[in-house]
């Protein structure tokens, strides 16, 4: 009985040892996981300050880099982009109208008038092949040009001069758009591929001060003797530039200084002629028939033709200007600004009565256009206009006089400026009761070319509302399809909007005679 006794004992000290050791070993395991815890978390914690550090060295290298960025000089390129960017962009226009210029009556002159006004066809062609030519010709990747960081310095003092006038129209133009030319066209000429392409001679010069000998230069002004007055004679008017025009010359290489003039600029401030006046004023026209001897004026009772009867009267008045100077001075360029919209204009002397135009919004364009920015900005489209003006080395420019006078002997005169044509129109008048006239980007207009296995898609605008929404057309084989979507969408009306689009109805252009062609042999006929 002893002997059983002491064999139980013993069995349950090594089972209270075992259980002993049992306990030992899961507290040590436990110990183990806690210290493996303590280092896991002390690596992350460690992982953590390195990461934050990366970070912190990541953030002050790219605030290092970003410093350089804006202090470096610019390449051909990207100068053109920071202009835009940070100057152009700045532009404000003077909204309180106690402060904007009403502009002086000037006396009626009897201005050299183009008999058709037409789009220049190959305009963007052209510009197309002037940056070809710049990018196999000039260094585009040196870094030749002033830094972001001066631009956006120069950006902030623009911004705080809001354009009410001709002065601060010209401010904002020669500061963020002429100089800037100026400035390539320093590079430009200082290239020997450069030059053979393009007659730089010693480069560009923007002038609005009058000749020393002009009939509106002080000493000349102050010596001539008072007498009767006398009916002003547009044969004078060529050297007498207001704050409102300048010219652009080509300072000639020699030993003499002397220069050319390659085109003339007018400014128009934006209060004045707005760009909703110029998409709408330009059109191909006759403008004796269409404008200046035009038999019907539309009522107040139908305002969008009001409007854009204005808008073709004021946008006339002011090109006419221009080709006026572009006639005297012999020239085949010239250019209408209003610091947001720029018109190129181009006179044939073959046809000298016909003014080609091309109408350019920098701002809209580029952002329509952010891949082919540089080619959309203002300086970018007006290096290309100088450098087209300027022409090749040899290419006459300059009309002589005797050509001038015998073009002058077949046109028509105009004896209305443009601030008499903007008194006459009230100011209840000046813009659009239904809208803005919506922006179109140039050139690209037409098919948007995305189509299924039954239609094609186009962008539809209801102008007098300002509401643009998909339409979807397909020709005559294809109606019945479209119709039994039309018919689908009709069942899911509850639930348009939400789960699948708004539906708002079909068209049948077959009826209204509206045939859209989209390709070869394609014809849209119900949408």
């Amino acid at each position: 009985m002893m002997a059983y006794t002491k064999s139980v004992d013993e069995l349950q000290e090594l089972l209270r040892q075992a259980e002993q050791r049992a306990a030992d070993a899961e507290r040590d395991r436990q110990q183990e996981r806690q210290r493996a815890e303590r280092e896991q978390q002390r690596a992350e914690r460690e992982q953590q300050r390195a990461e934050r550090e990366q970070q912190r060295a990541e953030k002050e290298q790219l605030r290092a880099e970003d410093a350089e960025e804006q202090t470096r000089p610019t390449t051909f390129i990207e100068y053109i982009v920071a202009c835009h960017i940070h100057v152009f962009l700045k532009l404000v226009v003077e909204t309180d109208k106690k402060l904007t210029s009403k502009g002086s009556i000037t006396n009626p002159r009897n201005k050299w008038c183009p008999t058709h006004l037409r789009p220049w066809p190959d305009f963007l062609e052209q510009q197309r092949v002037i940056f070809g030519k710049l990018h196999d010709s000039f260094p585009t990747n040196s870094r030749l040009f002033e830094s972001r960081g001066f631009l956006a310095g120069l950006g902030y003092r623009i911004s705080q001069r809001p354009i009410a006038n001709e002065k601060t129209l010209e401010y904002f133009l020669h500061n963020s758009v002429e100089d800037p030319v100026r400035t390539i066209s320093e590079q430009l000429k200082q290239v020997e591929s450069v030059r053979r392409a393009f007659d730089m001679g010693r480069g560009i010069v923007f002038e609005n001060h009058p000749h020393a000998i002009s009939d509106v230069a002080q000493e000349v002004a102050d010596r001539q003797t008072p007498s009767t007055p006398q009916t002003p004679d547009h044969r004078h008017d060529l050297n007498q530039l207001r704050p409102d025009q300048i010219c652009v010359y080509r300072s000639n290489d020699g030993p003499l200084e002397s220069r050319t003039m390659v085109f003339v600029s007018e400014y128009k401030p934006p209060h004045k002629l707005t760009t909703p006046h110029l998409r709408l004023g330009l059109r191909a026209m006759n403008i004796p028939n269409d404008v200046v001897n035009r038999k019907t004026i539309p009522t107040s009772a139908a305002p969008d033709a009001l409007f854009q009867y204005h808008a073709e009267r004021l946008t006339a008045s002011a090109v006419t200007q221009t080709y006026h100077y572009m006639i005297e001075g012999g020239l085949e360029y010239g250019l209408l600004t209003t610091g947001e919209a720029f018109v190129f204009l181009k006179v044939d002397w073959e046809e000298p009565e016909t003014l080609y135009y091309h109408l350019a919004e920098p701002g809209p364009e580029v952002a329509a256009h952010p891949e082919h920015s540089h080619v959309c900005t203002a300086v970018g489209q007006y290096l290309a206009f100088s450098l087209l003006a300027l022409g090749s080395p040899g290419q006459r420019r300059i009309h002589g006089q005797e050509q001038r006078r015998r073009v002058t002997l077949g046109l028509r005169t105009w004896a209305q400026d443009f601030e008499m044509t903007l008194r006459s129109i009230p100011e209840s008048e000046r813009s659009l009761s239904s809208g803005s006239s919506g922006y179109k980007p140039t050139t690209y207009e037409g098919p948007l070319y995305v189509s299924g296995a039954r239609g094609v898609l186009f962008q539809v605008t209801m102008i007098a509302y300002g509401y643009t929404f998909v339409g979807k057309g397909t020709v005559q084989a294809f109606i019945r399809d479209l119709e039994h979507e039309a018919a689908v969408y009709e069942r899911l009306r509850s639930i348009q909007g939400v789960n699948v689009p708004v539906f708002l109805g079909a068209i049948d252009l077959r009826p209204m005679t509206k045939i859209y062609y989209y390709d070869h042999r394609v014809q849209e006929e119900l949408t």
